[in-house]
Formats: structure tokens, C-alpha cells, sequence
């Protein structure tokens, strides 16, 4: 790695309280919550998946080698604002308590495309898979978080897709590969908005692929229950709070209802020495707009 270019990779330890509090406090997304959670627990625990296969088949299941020797790869993909980075940042900690064993989340650094030179990209992808399998304790799990996946995953297809981009491609692919051949506990999640440029050969690799989207009616229902719990909410007020959140042809994200107008209705409240109510929660609503959708 060329001179200079040192690697700054967050590292995060868990089990941690402030972790759980993040986990627990995603609303709307239970679903895609317990998938991840199941995922990581296949993926790393592999003691638990020769006792079911020993269990089940007396260890005689030829296919059973697929799951066994799967890649560790769990793509997050959709839409803006709908939680895949703070489900991703926070999964270590429900994880560990899962798996009762420390896990250690890592995440990619934000100069690992480096300077444009020729072999900074490659360089730096294969110095970060290094640095991680180094810092990661015998008898612990890891995980390692590639956001923004699409920098380091394009199509080697895409027109624009320059020869570096395309090197550092397959190296993020051999490397991602040497993590079964080396038997590391390492999970890998790779977070993108467009799932269309991330390149064939990495989603043919990934074990799940869980897609986010912005909550439709329903979805949006239980969101205010849950925004509104402990207050003396209606189911009328709830279809109030569904119908005013209806706008096509883009909805509003789950980091709108629950970031933008949810935390500042509730200021609001404060501010005003005021019950937290549906109708605060529209006054907001009504000069917030959604976030717009990335192509």
C-alpha cells in the first residue's frame, strides 16, 4: 500500500448496551431484523449446523456441503432511509447474545477506494481483509460491513466501470472467497442502494439478500403503533396518520417517519409542554418532505 495511505477501520465490540438500545429501536423492519439475525447465526456458528446435520441424516447429506462450505456474503440492498446501515452497525450485539461468544463488527474505511493511483484500490481492499482477519480474537466472531457497496462492486459490465474499478473487483472477490478456504470466522454485509450495478458474479456469492423498501400502508401502520405506544392512540388516528403519509409516487422512508418528523414532534412536545400526539406529529409532517429515491 502506497506510502501515507494508512487504513482507518471502525471497530466495534459487542456485546454493548448501546448497540442493543439501536437494535431494538429500528421500527418497522422485524422482518428483515430476525432474517439477518438467523443468517449470521448459520453463517458463523458452524458447531450448531453439524449437530443438525448429525441429528437429521447421521452426517450422510451430500448436499448439506453447500451450506457448510457457503460463502459468508449477506447483501442489504434498496431504498434510502429504510435501516440496512443502522441494522447492519447494530447486529453484533443481539448476535452475541445469540451465539454467547464476543463478536467484533468491523467497518470498511472511508479512503479504501484511495487516490486513484494505479493498485490503490486493489491495494487497500486486500490490506483491509488483512487487517480485520489480524485484529479478529481466537474463539470470536466477526463481521465486517462494506457500505456504500456499489463503490467497491460494480459491474465489471457497466460502460463507465474503469480498469481499476474493475481490478479492485476481483480482488474484493478472491477475498472474499479466502475467507471459506481459511476458515474464518468472518461474516461478510455488503450494503448498497443499487443492486443493479453490484456485479453478477458478487451476488451469485451472497448466502441472502434481503431488500429493503419504503413502508407501504400496512408497514406504515405498525410503524405508528409503535411511534405512538403508551400514548392514547386510535385505530381512526392511525388511519389518519396512514392517509396523510400517502404521497405517490415516492412514499415517505422509514428515516423520515421516524427520524425527521418523529424525533422533532416530539421536541416539539417538549418544547411546548404538550402531550406527544397525532396531531403534533402532522403539524410536522405537513412541511416535511420524502426523501428522494435513488435511480
Amino acid at each position: 500500500m502506497s506510502e501515507g495511505a494508512t487504513l482507518e477501520i471502525k471497530e466495534t465490540n459487542h456485546y454493548n448496551e448501546l448497540s442493543e438500545g439501536e437494535y431494538e429501536s429500528l421500527m418497522g423492519i422485524d422482518d428483515k431484523k430476525a432474517a439477518l439475525l438467523n443468517t449470521l447465526v448459520q453463517l458463523l456458528n458452524k458447531n450448531a449446523l453439524h449437530e443438525w446435520h448429525k441429528k437429521h441424516h447421521g452426517e450422510g447429506l451430500t448436499f448439506f456441503a453447500n451450506i457448510i462450505n457457503g460463502l459468508p456474503l449477506v447483501i442489504l440492498e434498496g431504498d434510502v432511509g429504510c435501516g440496512k446501515t443502522a441494522l447492519a452497525q447494530s447486529i453484533g450485539s443481539p448476535l452475541s447474545k445469540q451465539l454467547d461468544k464476543a463478536v467484533t463488527v468491523f467497518e470498511t474505511p472511508s479512503n479504501i477506494r484511495g487516490g486513484g493511483k494505479v493498485g490503490g484500490i486493489s491495494d487497500r481492499i486486500t490490506e483491509t481483509f488483512k487487517l480485520v482477519k489480524a485484529r479478529l480474537r481466537k474463539g470470536e466472531y466477526g463481521i465486517l460491513l462494506i457500505d456504500e457497496g456499489d463503490d467497491l462492486a460494480t459491474s465489471r459490465e457497466q460502460t463507465q466501470a474503469h480498469h481499476e474499478d474493475r481490478a479492485g473487483l476481483n480482488v474484493l472477490i478472491k477475498q472474499i472467497d479466502v475467507i471459506v478456504r481459511e476458515k474464518v470466522n468472518l461474516a461478510i454485509i455488503l450494503i448498497t442502494n443499487r443492486l443493479n450495478v453490484i456485479d453478477p458474479a458478487i451476488i451469485r456469492r451472497a448466502v441472502k439478500i434481503l431488500h429493503f423498501e419504503r413502508p407501504e400502508a400496512k408497514a406504515r401502520e405498525q410503524l405508528f403503533k409503535s411511534i405512538f405506544k403508551g400514548t392514547e392512540i386510535k385505530q381512526e388516528d392511525l388511519e389518519a396518520l396512514v392517509s396523510a403519509t400517502e404521497i405517490s409516487p415516492v412514499l415517505y422512508s422509514y428515516s423520515d417517519l421516524v427520524q425527521k418528523v418523529g424525533r422533532e414532534s416530539l421536541h416539539l412536545a417538549v418544547e411546548r409542554d404538550t402531550p406527544f400526539t397525532k396531531e403534533l406529529y402532522l403539524e410536522v409532517l405537513s412541511v416535511v418532505k420524502p426523501s428522494p429515491k435513488i435511480n
